[in-house]
C-alpha cells in the first residue's frame, strides 16, 4: 500500500486519538473539581466538630479530656492538609491565606475552652469566662467557615467550566471527525467516477468478475459461443452450475467483507480445478458459480466430485457446500440458454434429492423438541402438512414444496432454548418472556445452519414469524419482502395454533379460525395465501365435515386488522 492510500485512515485515526484524549482530560478536571467541593464540606464539618470536641471536654459534664484533645488535633490535622491539598489544586493564593490565618486564630480560642473545661468544676465554674470564650470560638470558626464556602463557590465554578468545555470539546470533535469522513468519502467518490468515465470512454466491456477475478456472465456467454462452435459428437463439452448452500448464514454472522473474502477464495480454488481440467470457471451470481470444461464422458464423475470439492469449505459452527446441476453440449443443449436451464433445473433438483441427509437431520431435531414436549412436535407435523399442501396449491413447484415443507416441519425448533415454564405459562406474558419468545425463529434458523442439508431453510424459519404490516420480529419486514415459503408457514402456524387447546385458551372451532385469519389478511398475514388456504381448506384438513367445507369456501374473503397470538 503506497503512503498516499495510507495517509487518509492514519489522520482519521489520530484525530480520533486526540478526540478521545482531550474529552477524557476535561471530564477527570470536572469530576476532580467534584470532588474538590466534597473535601470542602469535610473542613466545614471539622470546623464544626472543633467546637463540640472543646465543650465535650468536660469531666463534670461526662466528657473525656483525652478523647476530646484527640479529637482537636485531628480536626485541625484535618483542615490543615485539606488547604494544602487545595492549594496544590490551584485555588486562589488569597482564599488560601485568609483560610490560614482564621485556622490560626481559632486554635488558641479551642485550647482556651479546652482548659476551662478540663480545670477544677468544669465549664460551670468557669463562670462569665465560659460563654465569653466559646462566643470568640463561634465568631473564628464562622469567619474560617465563610472561607471556606468562598473556595466551595470557587470549586464549583471551575467544575461548571470543566463540564461546558467537555461538552464543546466533544462536539467540536465530532464536527472535526465528521468533516474528515465527509472529506475523504467525497474524495472517494470522486475518484470513482474518473474511473467509472475513463472506462465508458473506452469502451470497455469487462468480461471478468471483479471480486473472484473468474469470468462474468459475458464471459461465459463469449466462451459458449465458441465451445459450441468447436464441439461435435466426438467432442462435448460439460457446462456445471454450482449453487453456495450455507453462505447467506456465513455472510448474516460475519459480515459482507468476511463473505466476500470467502467467495474470492472459492473462487480461486474453482478456477485453479478448471484449469487443471483444461476447462474455465465463472461467477455468474452472488453465490452461483459456473464451470465449462471439455471432458470424455468417462472422466465427467472425477471433475464433478474434483469441482465440487474445490467449492466446499467448513469452520468452527458453520460449513459451506454446494447445490450443482450439469449439461452437455451439444447432445443435449445446442444454445446457451438451452443449457443453462437444463443445468439450473439439475441443480435444484439436486438440492430436492438430498433428502436422505437432511431427514436424518430433521428426525434427530425433531426428537429433541418431543423430548421437551409432543404437542409441540404434534403442532409442527401438522403445520407442514398444512404448509406443503398449500405450497402446492399455489403452484409452487417441487423442490420450493419440499423446501417449504421442511422449514415448517423445523419452525418451532428454536423452542428447545426457551424455559418450559414460558412456552405452558397459563396467563399473558409479560415483556422479558416475550423477549424469549421472540427469539425462538433466530435460534431456530442458526440451528438449522449448522447442518448443511437443512441451511436452505434457515431463510424460512427466521422470518416465519414477520407480518406483512412490519410489526412482527425479528427485522419487522413487510410484505414481499417477506419469503412466500415463511409466508405460507405463518398461515398455516396460526391456523393450526386457533384450532389447537393451548395453556392460555381453548381450541376455537375451524369456521371461527378461518374468520380471524380473513380479519388479518393484508395486516398480519399475505392477503392472497390466506384466499388460497381458503380455497383449499378442504383438501388441507380431512377431518373437515363437508358442510364446514362448504362454509369456508362461501364466507372466507381477506379483509380486517385483528392479531392472532400464534
Amino acid at each position: 500500500m503506497t503512503r498516499s492510500k495510507l495517509l487518509p485512515p492514519v489522520i482519521v485515526l489520530l484525530l480520533t486519538i486526540g478526540a478521545i484524549a482531550s474529552v477524557w482530560l476535561l471530564v477527570e478536571r470536572a469530576d476532580s473539581n467534584r470532588e474538590a467541593q466534597v473535601q470542602i464540606n469535610s473542613l466545614k464539618l471539622s470546623v464544626a466538630d472543633l467546637q463540640t470536641a472543646a465543650n465535650a471536654a468536660d469531666p463534670a459534664a461526662g466528657g473525656s479530656p483525652t478523647a476530646s484533645l484527640a479529637r482537636i488535633r485531628a480536626d485541625e490535622g484535618s483542615i490543615s492538609r485539606g488547604l494544602t491539598v487545595r492549594a496544590q489544586a490551584g485555588v486562589p493564593p488569597g482564599l488560601l491565606a485568609g483560610a490560614r490565618a482564621d485556622l490560626a486564630r481559632i486554635k488558641p480560642a479551642v485550647t482556651s475552652v479546652y482548659q476551662i473545661a478540663t480545670g477544677p468544676g468544669g465549664l460551670a465554674a468557669g463562670g462569665s469566662r465560659s460563654p465569653k470564650v466559646n462566643g470568640v470560638l463561634g465568631a473564628r470558626a464562622y469567619a474560617l467557615s465563610v472561607v471556606l464556602g468562598k473556595i466551595s463557590r470557587s470549586d464549583a465554578a471551575s467544575a461548571l467550566r470543566a463540564r461546558n468545555q467537555a461538552k464543546f470539546g466533544a462536539a467540536g470533535a465530532m464536527l472535526l471527525l465528521l468533516v474528515a469522513f465527509a472529506y475523504f468519502y467525497f474524495r472517494s467518490i470522486a475518484a470513482r467516477e474518473v474511473v467509472e468515465r475513463l472506462a465508458h470512454e473506452k469502451g470497455v466491456e469487462a468480461k471478468t468478475d471483479a471480486l473472484t477475478e473468474l469470468g462474468n456472465r459475458r464471459a461465459l456467454a463469449s466462451d459458449f459461443a465458441t465451445a459450441l462452435a468447436e464441439s461435435s459428437p466426438d467432442r462435448e463439452f460439460l457446462l456445471i452450475m454450482f449453487d453456495l448452500d450455507g453462505f447467506k448464514q456465513y455472510n448474516d454472522t460475519f459480515g459482507h467483507e468476511a463473505g466476500d473474502s470467502l467467495l474470492a477464495r472459492l473462487g480461486g480454488r474453482l478456477a485453479a480445478v478448471s484449469e487443471a481440467n483444461s476447462g474455465s470457471a465463472y461467477r455468474t451470481g452472488g453465490d452461483e458459480f459456473c464451470v465449462l470444461i471439455c471432458s470424455r464422458l468417462d472422466a465427467a464423475e472425477q471433475v464433478l466430485d474434483d469441482t465440487m470439492a474445490a467449492l466446499q469449505i467448513a469452520g468452527e459452527g458453520w460449513h459451506i457446500g454446494c447445490s450443482h446441476g450439469a449439461a452437455w453440449i451439444p447432445s443435449e443443449a445446442t444454445s446457451e440458454n438451452q443449457a443453462l436451464k437444463l443445468a439450473d433445473e439439475r441443480m435444484y433438483a439436486n438440492k430436492a434429492s438430498r433428502s436422505s441427509a437432511s431427514r436424518q437431520v430433521t428426525d434427530a431435531l425433531l426428537q429433541v423438541l418431543t423430548e421437551q414436549n409432543a404437542a409441540l412436535d404434534e403442532h409442527v407435523a401438522r403445520v407442514s402438512m398444512l404448509a406443503g399442501a398449500l405450497a402446492q396449491a399455489l403452484a409452487q413447484p417441487k423442490y420450493e414444496v419440499e423446501r417449504i415443507r421442511l422449514a415448517a416441519t423445523l419452525h418451532d425448533i428454536g423452542k428447545t432454548a426457551i424455559p418450559a415454564g414460558i412456552l405452558d405459562k397459563a396467563g399473558a406474558l409479560d415483556e422479558k418472556e416475550w423477549e424469549y419468545i421472540r427469539a425462538h425463529s433466530v435460534i431456530g434458523a442458526r440451528i438449522v445452519s449448522a447442518a448443511p442439508a437443512l441451511a436452505n431453510t434457515a431463510e424460512l424459519i427466521h422470518s416465519s414469524h414477520e407480518r406483512i404490516d412490519g410489526s412482527g420480529y425479528p427485522d419487522g419486514l413487510t410484505g414481499s419482502d417477506i419469503p412466500l415459503g415463511a409466508r405460507i408457514i405463518a398461515v398455516c402456524d396460526a391456523f393450526d395454533a386457533m384450532t389447537s387447546d393451548r395453556s392460555y385458551r381453548q381450541a376455537l372451532g375451524v369456521e371461527a379460525a378461518l374468520e380471524e385469519l380473513r380479519r388479518n389478511a393484508g395486516t398480519q398475514f399475505d392477503g392472497v395465501v390466506v384466499e388460497a388456504f381458503c380455497n383449499q381448506i378442504g383438501g388441507l384438513t380431512p377431518g373437515l365435515t363437508y358442510a364446514a367445507r362448504a362454509s369456508v369456501n362461501e364466507t372466507c374473503t381477506p379483509s380486517g386488522t385483528k392479531p392472532i397470538r400464534v
